[in-house]
Order: C-alpha cells, then sequence, then structure tokens
C-alpha cells in the first residue's frame, strides 16, 4: 500500500496553507492516482518520494506539480501501472533532486506496456544514481515497456539520460526533447528503435558522449535511421533480416570492432543526397577502428549506397569480410557518388558470386590492401 501523508488545510477555502507538508510519495500505489499541484508557489515541492514509489495502477500528474526525490528514490512502474506526467508550456511537470547534485537520487523506471506512459512538458533532474544493470540511467525502460516522451528535459544524470534496453521496448512518439548535462550518453536505444528518432531532439551539449547509442542485435522488422541532432554511435553487430534504409544527412560513428551485417533475408538503402550526405566512421579516426559493412548473400534490389563518405574500418581479417564493404554468396549492391577512404584493408572485398554495381563517381583513398578485392 502506498504511503501518503499530508497535514490539513484548517482554514477556508481560499487555498493551501502555507504550513501544508509536502505529500509524501512511498510504498506501491495500486489503486489510480491522481497528483494534483497542491501550492501555488511555482518553486514548492507537492510531492516528495521517499525509497521506492512502486506504481500497479494508473497514475496521473498534472500541470505545474512539482515532485523531489530524496537520495536513491525511485519510481517504479510496474508491469500493471502506468505513469502520465503531461504538463504545459506554462506549467511544466519537475521531477527533481532534493539536493542538486547529479546521482542524487535513482530513476524512473518503466516495465509496463501500458500506452498511456508519457512524459510530456517534464523537467527530469539529478537521477541516475544507481549502478544496477539496465537501470543506470535517469529514465530508463526494461521488458516490453513503451513511453512517449514530447517536449521533456532530461538533465544532470550521473550516469545516462534515457536507456531503452530491450527489444521489444517501444518509443511510439518521441520528439522535441533535450538531454544534457548527463556524464555518459544522453539516450541509449536498441537498433529497434531507431525508425522514432529524428532531429527534433537536442541531445548535442554538455554529455559525456554526444552520440545516441545503438546497442548492436538482430532486428528482424524494417528500420529506417533518420538524422538526428548528431551522431549515432554504433556498438558491436546489428544485423538487419528485414529492410534497413539510412536516411540523407545521417552521421553513424561505429565503435570498435563494431558492424553492420544485411542478411538474406534484408536489405540496406544507404541514401544521401547531394546536399545531405551519409557519414559511416569510426569513432576514432583511425584505420580499422571498426570493421565492415557486410551483405551476408543478400541479393536483393534493394541494396544501394548513394552520396555516403564511409570511412576507418576494414579492421576484420575474416575471409571475405576484409573490406569497408564485404560481401559473400550471391550479394548485391550499388554504389554510386560515395567514397571509401581509410581501410585498414581494402575498400570492397567481394564474394566469390557476389556482384556490386557502379553507378558511378565513386572515390576510394587511403586503404591499405587496395580499393577492390573480387
Amino acid at each position: 500500500m502506498a504511503v501518503l501523508f499530508a497535514a490539513c488545510d484548517s482554514d477556508d477555502d481560499n487555498g493551501p496553507d502555507p504550513d501544508v507538508d509536502p505529500i509524501i510519495l512511498s510504498g506501491t500505489q495500486s489503486s489510480p492516482l491522481v497528483l494534483e499541484n497542491i501550492f501555488t508557489n511555482p518553486a514548492a515541492s507537492d510531492y516528495i518520494v521517499e525509497g521506492t514509489f512502486t506504481i500497479a495502477a494508473g497514475v496521473t500528474v498534472e500541470p505545474g506539480v512539482r515532485i523531489t526525490m530524496t537520495p536513491g528514490a525511485r519510481i517504479d512502474i510496474n508491469s500493471s501501472g502506468s505513469l502520465s506526467a503531461v504538463g504545459t508550456e506554462d506549467n511544466p511537470i519537475f521531477i527533481e533532486g532534493e539536493q542538486d547534485a547529479r546521482g542524487y537520487w535513482d530513476f524512473i523506471r518503466f516495465q509496463s506496456n501500458n500506452p498511456n506512459n508519457r512524459l510530456e512538458h517534464c523537467v527530469i533532474s539529478h537521477g541516475g544514481g544507481s549502478s544496477l544493470s539496465n537501470r543506470q540511467a535517469a529514465v530508463t525502460l526494461v521488458n516490453n515497456a513503451q513511453l512517449s516522451m514530447v517536449n521533456t528535459v532530461i538533465q544532470e544524470s550521473m550516469r545516462n539520460g534515457l536507456i531503452v534496453t530491450n527489444t521489444d521496448n517501444r518509443l511510439p512518439e518521441f520528439e522535441n526533447n533535450i538531454v544534457t548535462n548527463c556524464e555518459q550518453f544522453p539516450i541509449a536505444i536498441r537498433p529497434h528503435q531507431l525508425s522514432s528518432i529524428d532531429e527534433s531532439t537536442d541531445f548535442t551539449t554538455g554529455n559525456g558522449f554526444n552520440q545516441i547509442a545503438v546497442g548492436g542485435s538482430s532486428v528482424s522488422s524494417s528500420v529506417t535511421v533518420n538524422r538526428a541532432a548528431g551522431p549515432y554511435f554504433f556498438d558491436g553487430t546489428t544485423s538487419f533480416e528485414s529492410s534497413a534504409e539510412i536516411g540523407p544527412g545521417t552521421m553513424i560513428e561505429m565503435g570498435p570492432g563494431a558492424r553492420l551485417e544485411v542478411r538474406s533475408t534484408g536489405s540496406l538503402s544507404i541514401n544521401g543526397t547531394a546536399t545531405e550526405r551519409v557519414t559511416i566512421t569510426g569513432a576514432q579516426a583511425a584505420k580499422g577502428y571498426w570493421d565492415f559493412i557486410y551483405f551476408n548473400d543478400s541479393n536483393s534490389p534493394n541494396n544501394q549506397i548513394l552520396y555516403a563518405d564511409i570511412s576507418y574500418g576494414g579492421g576484420s581479417s575474416l575471409s571475405n569480410r576484409t573490406g569497408i564493404i564485404s560481401s559473400r554468396g550471391s550479394s548485391f549492391f550499388a554504389m554510386g557518388n560515395s567514397s571509401i577512404t581509410n581501410s585498414m584493408r581494402y575498400g570492397i572485398t567481394l564474394g566469390n558470386s557476389s556482384t556490386w554495381e557502379d553507378l558511378g563517381d565513386n572515390e576510394f583513398s587511403g586503404n591499405e590492401l587496395g580499393d577492390i578485392n573480387d
């Protein structure tokens, strides 16, 4: 049972007594609850979270509410609960530490697939205190949780700003957010959530790494990588088992040994333009820093690389994968108006039965073992 404590106003109906204490939130909330804006003073805390406040029902936070988090405090939305915190531009919702210190409290964790989970016009500060696996952020999604986040600020996290841990997590709406001054990544997702990202969310200032981290995994659904406000950081191996498209102006920085694989059922279209080229490069400007883009027996006619600059890969010594662009089996890809530079091995390595279509105006330079290995 949740613990809700507050003093009572013994006066008339002219508003809360200035001596009324904020309400304490703790324990488990198992029935629907609306958190109202208690105080007219916008700087006054309406609610204080102590320990873990577990939400097992629908909780709604009204505009203007200020929630103060005590040391190590947590808001945990379990599978039967939901949290809808929707403020306005003039009356945002504040969730912040009792003290102005990074990591003062732990996290808001969504475990729920409820479509009512929403953070809008919220300012979330001083979280990220937990070192537990998959909870090293101010806001985290686990299990099959979904969350819409719009016009929201996450700032001053001791670790990451937002972590989306699982391939089943969803971000139905994600736009016009600011994630800043976090000690690690502002945003960390799986490839499955890439289609939710666009350049309206700003994550480019004050973070330990001003990138969106993308953890490697296999993706069986279609994915679009849209241009973001800054670079993506791809780590590990991302395998596309369906169609994948990288849109104009997108910048991807590959982690050490990182790989993009296009499997036989998948395709990859890198679609830059003359004015908005796609960049895929190493997170460090070192030859062989990352491995390859690998067409693994994919002969889709949609495999194409247009107006793209690809560099500092070629780190793999595996057979048929010694180029920044590599292929095996009956793979096909077309390439035009693109550059492949600074590979530790080859620019392109083709499998015996693979085909690449040269659409013209491609450039190669700085590839240690040669430009094309066929």
